[in-house]
């Protein structure tokens, strides 16, 4: 396989209308449901902010942006704004393949809007949609750093790290990632370049672990990037097996608070983490309480059985590879666990508004998730275009790391969010977008070159 380094580019300017209509493009299911979209979690995000308080299972920088749009007054700039982060961010991806201009970035965002499940990510008040940020702004560092003007690199930057603060999955994925780059790096730049590519993308990474142990010593006295992270960990090796196999060889006698319960903690361990009446809450007090004992558990399964451990994070990884289903979430949250108190007490004026659209009257989910398969196919039509590619020579080191890094963060949030966690459709499903993207941004130049046409800039080097 032949690597062509890349030449300098000559970027021709998007107009700000292109970047505005590829943004309403990948948020148009706010338009048909009649208000921005949420997931359960949605009411603690906005309530961080609002409440003055840092929640126990994820950091307030989420809470934190979203605030700074919609300031008590509206929903709408939450999405709009999302749109516009990832419009945008899609135009320098493109500009960077040789693809400047108005046109393919409108066509990308049409494609990617009818497709795929993009626009119900990009549409929802969660920080989901920042994933796929993460995959393509490590790539820009990477491989694109000097195609860029001095403020886009600063908004690089800036961008980056809030894509990775806002998710405690992110700073290991953004690890992982930059580690992957650097090793193509390495390969086609050599060993300097590696290291000064690896600098540049870890940095944002390294800023948002800064942030997370500052909030979490100021918020609750502990230096950890995820203090309370021992609470799901334990709770999956429950779940999976081993560690109840574990409590069971040694319950009663090591003591542990969470032996009197075993038989009461169900068989699905989401009921168990978030049920307010479970035994979490009404035995072992609450997941702050329960950390310290969920970490002596997480010691003692380690110890007993790490092949089981690891076969259940590989079963985990595997099943959450091939687990994904468009709408997971997007069913009614009139009440409780949902943003409907929050929003009726902070938004009272929109309150009406959620009530009344598609998704609370029960009519988003269904439609959404027949999707399903449309969204999957357009997965894997992106994986084939890019497999067929990879037995035809002329690939630039630029594209092949854009595939790399695509095929890695599957890989590598399967392996962190369903190993670590436990699988669930939401994890999947909003990074399944990126291999049709890529595998347009990678393909249209040799189609345009295969048929004579001349590409209006030519690919940026990195570096």
């Amino acid at each position: 396989m032949a690597l062509k380094m890349d030449s300098q580019s000559c970027a021709e300017a998007t107009p700000p209308w292109a970047i505005g209509l590829a943004a309403v493009l990948l948020i148009w299911p706010v338009i048909w449901n009649g208000y921005p979209l949420v997931f359960a979690d949605t009411g603690t995000y906005l309530g961080q902010a609002l409440m003055g308080y840092v929640g126990w299972d994820r950091p307030p920088f989420y809470s934190l942006f979203i605030h700074a749009l919609h300031w008590r007054i509206s929903l709408w700039p939450v999405v709009l704004g999302q749109g516009l982060m990832v419009a945008h961010l899609l135009h320098l991806v493109l500009r960077a393949q040789r693809q400047p201009g108005p046109v393919p970035l409108v066509l990308a965002a049409a494609a990617l809007a009818m497709l795929t499940g993009l626009p119900f990510v990009t549409a929802q008040v969660m920080p989901d949609f920042l994933t796929g940020v993460v995959v393509l702004c490590i790539w820009l560092l990477g491989f694109h750093w000097r195609t860029q003007g001095r403020w886009e690199r600063r908004y690089l930057i800036v961008l980056t790290t809030l894509a990775v603060v806002v998710h405690q999955s992110h700073v290991p994925l953004a690890i992982g990632l930059a580690a992957v780059a650097a090793l193509l790096l390495g390969f086609g730049r050599g060993p300097v370049q590696a290291m000064r590519g690896f600098g540049r993308m870890v940095a944002p990474t390294a800023l948002a672990v800064v942030a997370l142990l500052a909030v979490n010593v100021a918020a609750h006295r502990v230096i950890s990037v995820s203090p309370f992270g021992s609470v799901f960990l334990a709770t999956r090796l429950i779940f999976d097996g081993s560690g109840r196999a574990y409590l069971e060889r040694n319950c009663p006698e090591i003591g542990y608070r969470i032996c009197g319960a075993l038989d009461r903690i169900g068989t699905e361990h989401n009921l168990f983490l978030w049920t307010l009446d479970g035994p979490l809450y009404t035995d072992l007090g609450g997941p702050k309480a329960w950390t310290s004992e969920a970490r002596a558990i997480i010691r003692g399964v380690l110890a007993e059985d790490p092949l089981g451990v690891l076969a259940g994070t590989v079963r985990n990884t595997l099943h959450q590879l091939v687990t994904t289903a468009s709408g997971d979430g997007l069913e009614p949250w009139r009440s409780q666990p949902g943003p409907g108190p929050v929003i009726a007490r902070y938004l009272p004026h929109e309150h009406a508004a959620y009530l009344a659209s598609r998704q609370q009257t029960g009519e988003l989910y269904p439609f959404v998730h027949r999707l399903t398969p449309l969204h999957i196919g357009a997965f894997c039509l992106g994986l084939v275009g890019l497999l067929v590619l990879a037995f035809r020579r002329g690939w630039t080191l630029s594209e092949l790391g854009l595939a790399t890094l695509m095929l890695a963060a599957l890989v590598g949030n399967a392996a962190i969010t369903g190993g670590l966690s436990g699988p669930a459709d939401r994890y999947q499903a909003r990074l399944l977008w990126l291999s049709l993207f890529v595998a347009l941004v990678v393909l249209r130049p040799k189609l345009r070159a295969a048929t004579g046409q001349k590409d209006s800039g030519l690919a940026g080097a990195g570096g």
